[in-house]
């Protein structure tokens, strides 16, 4: 049991935290506002079970100057260190129900994943399935190392049937004369290796014919430039002849580029109307010159096109193809290949000296179109006369090759394939049969036996944990289902189980609300949707109270609960008392930590009801210095009692000589009073008066109404107001701070108060 926590320092705000002077007893029940350090408190005592050191690492004090350190003292004085980053010892008998126990075992973010699946199962199935867990474990090891044998041997053996699958080459027999069988094998092979050369022999292919597009170059030649007249041209050339040439052209053209279309780039004279300029404008302009730039190219479309090297390299591949034909001449009777190169050079030229001179006339009259129709039939028809001689050719060549492959045919390749796969074969069987190779496979069958007998052991280890884990969470299921039902949950869970789906176990489970199921994942309705924050967190609660209930050493356990009814309703929050003190009776120490101190009363007096001797420790984490939290003690009563009991306490304190707070005791008086109207009559007081009202509404009230009764106290009442009244800004707004507070004045109408509330009159 833990006895107390001595120290925590440099964790979140506990950064030097003491609480040497608070004793744990079997119940502790601590105390803190949100945000003063519950779960930071409760990730040191989830760490201390789990050996989770991150979970401090984590939260290290931001401000801090001080190093993570937590030292802890449980029975007999034995103590229990964190420093730095790893704990003295693990004491896993403390089990934790928290913030961080929800996002890793039962949902975050309102979202249930395959991770806190396989966590809840963890933790659900506990103690005795420790064991059985570790058997399947281990048989899982076990089969995996097994078939990882039996993966390396027969990777070993892949180098030795690289032609045959590991069942075809473990079957081979063993050939006793494999050596010379292989002799006799090689002999037929060079014997049969002529018919493989013949078939290796090139036979001659078509060669391709050349090409030349004479449409496209017609299409060129019939080009023409609206807006470049033959006139300007004519009238420009006349001029560059006059003035030199060509040479003057290309003159004209650069002065041209210097001109602003009025006046003369060389002399400044007016060029408006001179029909001279208006010719070069035309004649220069930019499509003109890429008319021209086209027309220049012709000439080496035809130069390229109708080159007589087209001939001559038709030509030398004719001389190849002759070659080859004769290579296989001695087999089939070929047919004579012949090609009239002459004829075809002669067509050639005839055809560029046709079309190279409309090519010429066009040059010299760019804008001009050129080549008829009757031209193009013409051009066509010497093409034709250019190609014929080569179609004839290819012609010869074609039937050369389909007396070649007509003759292949014929010939029995395969002979020396099936020669080839027999000796593939029978090298096999001599390897198969290797002092390494059989040592290999001697090795491979006992991995196997080994792999199949480590499977078997698995599968069976398995179904008993299967069992296990079914009645288990049979049971479990139950009792889950039963605490919903007692925190008036309107949902319940529904086929609980597990399954080895992914790499490891996990708990299976559904939801049912309303009489609709619901899906953990995907929907709708999901889990995410469909549950309120309240729901999702008293199923989280139900699922640790259920597990830790089942714990077969729960009279061993610390059980800490951090924030037991948070989003809960009134209904749960009282049953939560009646679970915790259930959990209380059978643990060894039930810790609660809790940010509402009525429902650290109310357990208390849980507690004290069902043993009235059962040792309770209350204290709380308070605000310290520099923001920080430290242990402090807790008066529990006081912190919980009700504006009227807490003034009544004052004036009874200070009437008794107990309380020196003067100011507050006077400042007590009228809303003491104005409590004591109000419970002694209910709903007759209007709750918006102020004490001085309240006695007016007392004194004008009619006979017959309840508050009649209280009439008899008017003349104290206003006695104790006029006195009471200078010390509140209501009836006193100058000076209520600055008037003197005087005991023995202040003990009268003290008096004078509690004894109208005890008598009930004057």
């Amino acid at each position: 049991m833990l006895q107390r926590i001595e120290e925590i320092q440099g964790i979140g705000l506990l950064h030097s935290a003491n609480g040497k002077s608070h004793t744990f007893q079997k119940a502790t029940l601590i105390y803190a506002d949100n945000g003063r350090g519950k779960s930071t408190l409760a990730a040191v005592l989830r760490s201390l079970s789990t050996g989770d050191v991150s979970l401090l690492t984590h939260r290290k004090t931001v401000d801090g100057t001080l190093e993570a350190k937590a030292i802890l003292q449980f029975d007999s004085g034995h103590k229990v260190t964190f420093t730095g980053s790893t704990w003295s010892e693990r004491r896993p008998e403390v089990l934790v129900f928290d913030a961080d126990f929800v996002e890793r075992n039962v949902y975050s973010g309102g979202e249930v994943n395959t991770g806190h699946r396989k966590n809840l199962l963890e933790f659900a199935l506990g103690e005795p399935a420790v064991a059985a867990r570790a058997t399947v474990d281990k048989a899982t090891v076990d089969a995996k190392t097994a078939t990882e044998r039996v993966r390396s041997l027969t990777e070993q053996l892949s180098g030795h049937h690289t032609d045959l699958t590991l069942a075809q080459f473990e079957k081979l027999p063993n050939v006793a004369d494999a050596d010379v069988q292989l002799a006799a094998l090689q002999k037929r092979i060079i014997a049969a290796s002529n018919i493989a050369a013949i078939v290796a022999k090139v036979a001659p292919a078509a060669i391709p014919v050349p090409t030349f597009d004479v449409v496209n170059l017609f299409a060129g030649l019939k080009i023409s430039l609206v807006d470049v007249h033959a006139e300007a041209e004519q009238v420009v050339k006349q001029h560059a002849q006059k003035l030199g040439g060509a040479a003057a052209e290309s003159w004209l053209s650069q002065g041209k580029q210097f001109g602003d279309g009025e006046t003369c780039p060389y002399c400044g004279q007016d060029t408006k109307n001179n029909d001279l300029i208006r010719a070069y404008q035309t004649h220069f302009n930019a499509a003109y010159t890429a008319l021209k730039s086209k027309v220049a190219s012709l000439s080496n479309t035809v130069a390229v096109g109708t080159s007589a090297s087209v001939v001559d390299v038709f030509a030398q591949s004719i001389a190849t193809a002759k070659a080859q034909a004769a290579a296989w001449s001695e087999h089939v009777q070929m047919p004579l290949i012949s090609f009239k190169d002459e004829t075809a050079r002669l067509s050639f030229a005839e055809l560029r000296e046709f079309v190279l001179d409309l090519v010429h006339r066009k040059q010299t009259s760019p804008a001009e179109p050129m080549g008829t129709d009757s031209d193009l039939e013409k051009a066509l028809a010497l093409w034709q006369k250019a190609v014929a001689p080569m179609q004839a050719a290819n012609g010869t060549i074609n039937a050369a090759s389909v007396l070649i492959t007509a003759f292949k045919g014929t010939l029995a390749t395969n002979k020396v394939e099936q020669l080839l796969r027999e000796v593939v074969q029978l090298q096999a069987s001599k390897n198969r049969h290797t002092p390494v190779v059989v040592d290999l496979f001697i090795e491979l069958a006992t991995a196997r036996t080994d792999a199949t007998n480590a499977e078997a052991t698995k599968k069976t280890e398995r179904e008993k944990l299967d069992a296990l884990m079914t009645s288990t969470l049979q049971q479990y299921e139950k009792s889950i289902n039963a605490l919903l039902k007692n925190f008036g949950a309107a949902f319940s869970i529904k086929n609980m189980g597990a399954n080895f789906k992914g790499a490891a176990p996990r708990t299976e489970y559904g939801l049912s609300l309303r009489g609709k199921d619901v899906v953990l994942e995907g929907g709708p309705p999901s889990f995410s949707t469909t549950m309120s924050e309240g729901d999702k967190r008293t199923l989280a609660f139900a699922f640790f109270i259920a597990s830790t209930l089942a714990d077969t050493k729960l009279t061993s356990r610390t059980v800490v609960i951090d924030d037991p009814m948070c989003s809960l309703d009134i209904n749960r929050k009282h049953h939560t008392k009646s679970v915790l003190k259930n959990l209380h009776s059978k643990a060894g120490q039930l810790i609660v930590l809790a940010h509402d101190p009525y429902f650290i009363r109310d357990l208390r007096d849980a507690l004290y009801k069902g043993d009235p001797a059962t040792p309770v420790a209350i204290f709380q984490l308070a605000l310290a210095a520099d923001n920080y939290t430290d242990f402090a003690a807790l008066d529990v009563d006081k912190v919980c009692e009700s504006d009227y009991f807490q003034h009544h306490r004052l004036l009874n304190e200070f009437s008794a000589g107990e309380n020196t707070d003067a100011r507050a005791v006077a400042k007590a008086i009228r809303p003491m009073l104005e409590g004591y109207l109000h419970r002694r009559f209910p709903g007759l007081v209007p709750k918006s008066l102020m004490f001085g009202h309240v006695v007016v509404h007392i004194r004008n009230v009619q006979s017959g109404n309840p508050l009649s009764h209280a009439q008899n106290l008017l003349t104290t009442l206003n006695d104790i107001n006029e006195y009471a009244g200078q010390f509140h800004h209501d009836t006193n707004p100058g000076g209520a701070e600055t008037v003197a507070v005087i005991a023995s004045e202040l003990k009268i109408y003290v008096d004078k108060s509690l004894a109208l509330v005890h008598k009930g009159a004057p």
